[in-house]
């Protein structure tokens, strides 16, 4: 029995450069979660939730400065028709240092400004600190590019995991002895540096110095004005509930908050990994050499990403609760139920980034960036409400509520384009809650929340299989 399936069924799809990359990019994301997991758990026990706030601050600042000066360089190589071109690639990796450079100049200029609006002035230390590390992955090779392009994403994540690793490693033995803010910083300064010095081991197209030819320099430009544009909104749209939660909310607040949107962010983060290096170039290349196809390719692609992310998302309403109130000390305990309503803004956010990846794919970013503005703009009034009037369950149901416009104007851009699918986006969502209210009511012990998962997960994965099969045999009909 298991040799006719393993013959006839998993050789063939381990044999899909996609199916392949699909499921190395998960097995990397596990062992990604796994140091995660431990390294929260391990800083749990050593700093108080205050020290994850003030962190989460300097990260806004820096990430911030990065995202709004993001000129697509990675997608404008997947893209490209001449994105392997030795001289493509050295013009990319010259605006990519001088990219780093400047935004650890701007840290020091914006490091004042954001420790006065938060009021916490040990932002004009760390802010410029922590932002060292733009500019030493700045000068990151070009094989990071280069494998997205070729959909080899293994040897990039792997190189992701052991920066990541060496970054726990050194904050949590820095914390250990020396319990406060600084221990973070130094793993962070820590993984860019291994981030960086690993990433020549990638294998790259060219012999990396600095070039400036000025027609791949306007190709790289064209195209990156509206991925500037929607990164920028992308990280406000994103960034907005902790850069709003910051200001109104203690440091204590912020930190418990941001504690429980790691957990119950893990799904969206897995679903944008696939989406970045495996969907995003697979659907990419389809559009570049077969644009008739494009429709009949998105489709089954993103009926498994959503499949996923159900799973996903329902199993972290069941564990958060016993997550947080067993492994985590008694400063935390709230960060259960937190995590629980936030996994409905996770869910929201899957949806949505599947069109983002679609319209990024055939190079519609202008719409991608109009999507992230329009989310930004109706984040803030939502969280603003909603936690003035309900706390932080009404703060994160504003959020939520910020991703449905952006999702209906990504569909609005691509249903002139065939590759919008409400249909499929409804059915997993009610299918999404429905999984959600049941867990609610019956999971109310270990056992009965690990069985009602599984179930979930079975009947998932067989709508998932049973609609491929569908799709399958109506396109046999067609071409026949």
């Amino acid at each position: 029995m298991l040799r006719p399936f393993i013959h006839q069924r998993l050789r063939p799809a381990l044999r899909n450069p996609a199916t392949f990359a699909s499921l190395s990019t998960v097995g990397l994301f596990g062992a990604s979660l796994v140091l995660k997991l431990v390294s929260n758990l391990v800083l749990s026990r050593l700093v108080l939730p205050d020290v994850f706030g003030l962190m989460a601050l300097v990260s806004i600042a820096v990430m911030g400065l990065t995202l709004l000066s993001d000129v697509g360089l990675a997608p404008a190589v997947v893209q490209h028709r001449k994105g392997s071109d030795p001289d493509f690639l050295c013009t990319a990796w010259t605006v990519q240092v001088v990219r780093g450079l400047g935004i650890w100049i701007a840290c020091w200029i914006a490091a004042p400004l954001v420790a006065n609006f938060y009021s916490e002035p040990i932002l004009i230390v760390l802010i410029p600190i922590v932002g060292f590390t733009a500019a030493i992955e700045g000068f990151a090779s070009t094989g990071i590019m280069t494998v997205q392009r070729r959909l080899k994403p293994t040897a990039m994540i792997a190189y992701n995991v052991l920066s990541q690793l060496i970054g726990t490693i050194v904050t949590c033995i820095i914390a250990f002895f020396y319990p406060t803010i600084w221990a973070l910083v130094a793993g962070a300064l820590a993984a860019s540096t291994t981030r960086m010095t690993s990433s020549f081991l990638l294998p790259s197209e060219m012999r990396h110095h600095f070039r400036w030819n000025p027609e791949f320099a306007r190709d790289l430009f064209h195209f990156g004005k509206w991925i500037f544009v929607s990164t920028a909104a992308t990280f406000f749209a994103m960034q907005v509930d902790r850069m709003v939660l910051g200001r109104i909310g203690s440091l204590e607040t912020l930190g418990l908050y941001t504690l429980a949107t790691t957990i119950a962010m893990l799904p969206v983060l897995l679903i944008t990994h696939i989406g970045d290096y495996v969907m995003f170039p697979l659907l990419a290349r389809s559009a570049r050499e077969t644009p008739e196809k494009l429709a009949a390719e998105v489709a089954p692609v993103r009926g498994r990403m959503l499949g996923f992310g159900l799973i996903m998302n329902v199993g972290v309403f069941a564990i958060a609760p016993i997550f947080f109130g067993r492994l985590y000390g008694a400063e935390y305990a709230d960060a259960g139920r937190l995590c629980q309503w936030m996994v409905f803004a996770g869910w929201g956010s899957v949806v949505s980034g599947l069109a983002v990846q679609t319209l990024k794919a055939i190079g519609d970013v202008k719409s991608m960036a109009t999507g992230k503005m329009i989310r930004f703009f109706m984040t803030i009034p939502c969280t603003l409400i909603g936690f003035t009037q309900f706390g932080l369950e009404g703060f994160i149901v504003g959020y939520t509520l910020g991703i449905v416009p952006e999702h209906l104007w990504n569909g609005y851009r691509l249903w002139s384009t065939q590759l919008f699918f409400p249909l499929q986006d409804l059915a997993c969502t009610l299918a999404f809650t429905a999984a959600i209210i049941v867990l609610h009511l019956f999971g109310t012990t270990i056992l009965t929340s690990a069985a009602l998962v599984c179930l979930v997960s079975g009947i998932t994965l067989a709508a998932v299989y049973w609609m491929e099969s569908k799709a399958r045999g109506e396109l046999a009909a067609q071409s026949t």
